[in-house]
């Protein structure tokens, strides 16, 4: 699944600083409004001041990867648990 390698990238490039590969991975995602959480992080990160803002468009990020990848753990963990029994 494309979209999952995305989230997973977003999170790496963000630890490692890589906010070039960032941007390219901002326009290439398939995930409009994930899209648009990595362009207000990487806007806040560049002209923000204020590190509460940065902190909050950062969350605002981490939040959509946790929400987008939350039916995918689910879905594994049914899985796993089905193969169990």
């Amino acid at each position: 699944m494309q979209a999952q390698s995305d989230y997973d990238l977003a999170l790496y490039y963000t630890y490692c600083c890589q906010w070039d590969k960032l941007i390219v991975l901002m326009v290439n995602t398939k995930d409009e409004l994930f899209s648009k959480r990595i362009e207000h992080f990487l806007h806040a990160f560049k002209y923000e001041r204020d590190l509460a803002v940065i902190d909050e468009k950062l969350k605002g990020m981490f939040q959509h990867i946790e929400h987008a990848t939350k039916d995918d753990h689910y879905e594994e963990e049914s899985f796993v648990s089905s193969l169990e029994h």
